[in-house]
């Protein structure tokens, strides 16, 4: 009969414990008050109106009025009654003996808080935290989380010191550590005296110190804390808080042989637990949280399909970018060695008509002679033929205005090539169309006339092809102009802007003159 006396005696210690915390809990959560009056309707007031049904042990109505401050805090940002609107819910839940969704609630609130940088919320946040693994049995979570509490620093010195105290008892009361509960509970009720702090504040002490001494057999002195305790909750007119008090009493004369009192206690318990904790009550409550449940269940996976839609479009979008960006690098990569390729033949056909010239030279010397032998050895009968050929072509040319037999073209051209092939002349910066005519003892219009005939192009498209030729000469023999920048090649020939020499490369070779100048080292 002892060991099941005790053992009950253990559950009813737990109901009683909760009960009795949840006024520490709540005076933690409302100790913010409000002064300014607010409008009807908003987060302040929902939140008031469920303190009052919570006060009233009215814990459905409380449930509905937090829930809609909670909304209206979210909208309003108003983090303070949102953070003490998570935590009441979190005590509701602890009233009905559902631990693990009070440590879901606090838990919520300690991240919120965190986010928010509120030191103040974080550590009653985790001060409850602290309190609750006690109640589960679970000092080693207990202990981890109360020495975060120590971590976190606290503008209310004397709660914070209170707390330590507090929370002591509780983790030596989760390992059945009755000796070193019973200091910690002493040093926490006298503190709490001593700061003059809130009956509130006393009552908890009160009753687990009755708890400790029926633990060791000593009912006489357990019902003297029990009467200190009922006393003091009925100066705070919390007539709930009574239940439990009669509960331990009835208990208490039990172990004391007592069976009238320990019948009359029992018996006020059990009629104002009726009156106050009626089963309907806690139904209602119960349907309020799952609704509440529910809809907050609903809410976060509602949000977690929206998340997982805009990840699910970004990855699409990245993957889409990523192929579209390989696509592209593996079309330029080709685009680059095509590109490269053609340069490279340009490279190596300018060093194969390079080194043609000579050869081009010589042929174009024994043309002239030629075509000059001839014109002295013809018979007058040739003469004659060729006279009625010249007038014919002479004819046609007139169409264009220029009178020129293919004789009178050759010869000039062959000045003109004659000239624009001396480096030194068209490297001149004044060298131009007049200057050519004068030199080759013509005009020009003449002269003009011939380039255009003979090339398809006009004289300045002309200079420059010559020009450039000499340029990628220079830039591809190292041995003889290896020393010379290419800012030094373009001004000697004839250049006076990286502009302009710039354009007449690439449009002669298609590339700079500095990627013609690597590919011809390289080659």
């Amino acid at each position: 009969m002892h060991l099941s006396a005790l053992s009950l005696h253990e559950e009813i210690f737990k109901m009683k414990l909760f009960k009795v915390l949840h006024l520490l809990f709540f005076a933690l959560f409302t100790a913010n008050a409000y002064a300014v009056e607010e409008e009807p309707g908003n987060a302040i007031v929902l939140k008031t109106k469920g303190d009052a049904c919570y006060n009233a042990g009215r814990y459905a109505d409380a449930l509905e009025y937090y829930t809609k401050a909670l909304d209206k805090a979210k909208s309003e940002e108003d983090n303070k009654v949102y953070y003490a609107c998570i935590g009441n819910i979190g005590n509701i839940y602890g009233s009905m003996g559902d631990y693990k969704r009070t440590l879901h609630y606090y838990k919520i609130g300690y991240d919120a808080s965190f986010k928010g940088k509120d030191t103040d919320m974080q550590w009653k946040f985790i001060t409850n935290i602290v309190a609750v693994y006690c109640m589960m049995g679970d000092a080693k979570s207990a202990k981890s989380f109360f020495n975060l509490q120590m971590k976190i620093p606290n503008s209310n010195v004397t709660m914070s010191k209170y707390y330590f105290l507090n929370n002591q008892a509780l983790i030596a009361r989760a390992e059945n550590n009755i000796q070193l509960a019973e200091y910690y509970t002493r040093q926490a009720l006298q503190y709490a005296k001593d700061s003059d702090m809130p009956l509130v504040y006393q009552v908890s002490h009160l009753a687990d110190l009755g708890t400790i001494y029926l633990k060791k057999n000593n009912p006489k002195e357990a019902l003297s804390y029990y009467t200190a305790c009922r006393d003091s909750i009925m100066k705070m007119e919390k007539k709930e808080q009574l239940v439990n008090v009669y509960r331990y009493m009835s208990e208490a004369y039990k172990q004391l042989n007592d069976q009238k009192q320990a019948e009359k206690y029992k018996n006020m318990y059990l009629a104002l637990s009726d009156s106050i904790f009626n089963r309907t009550q806690f139904d209602m409550a119960n349907s309020q949280l799952f609704e509440y449940e529910n809809n907050e269940n609903q809410r976060q996976i509602d949000e977690l399909m929206s998340k997982n839609y805009t990840q699910l479009v970004v990855l699409i979008v990245f993957v889409v970018l990523s192929v579209a960006l390989t696509l592209l690098y593996i079309m330029l990569r080709k685009r680059n060695r095509a590109l490269l390729e053609a340069q490279k033949i340009v490279v190596s056909k300018n060093e194969e008509l390079m080194a043609s010239d000579r050869k081009s030279k010589q042929l174009l010397e024994q043309y002239v002679s030629a075509m000059n032998q001839s014109s002295h050895e013809n018979d007058t009968a040739e003469t004659e033929k060729e006279t009625e050929k010249d007038e014919k072509e002479t004819e046609k040319d007139e169409r264009s205005g220029i009178k020129m037999t293919d004789e009178q073209k050759n010869r000039l051209l062959n000045k003109i090539t004659t000239v624009l092939e001396d480096v030194s002349v068209i490297s001149s910066s004044d060298f131009n169309l007049n200057t050519l005519a004068d030199m080759v003892d013509s005009n020009t219009k003449y002269v003009s006339y011939v380039i255009n005939d003979s090339y398809n192009k006009n004289f300045k498209t002309l200079l420059n092809e010559y020009r450039i030729r000499e340029a990628c000469k220079r830039l591809s023999d190292q041995d003889n102009y290896g020393n010379m920048t290419i800012q030094a090649i373009y001004q000697e020939l004839g250049y006076n802007s990286p502009t302009s020499f710039i354009q007449a490369f690439r449009k002669v070779n298609g590339m700079t003159p500095s990627v013609y100048q690597k590919l011809a080292a390289k080659k």
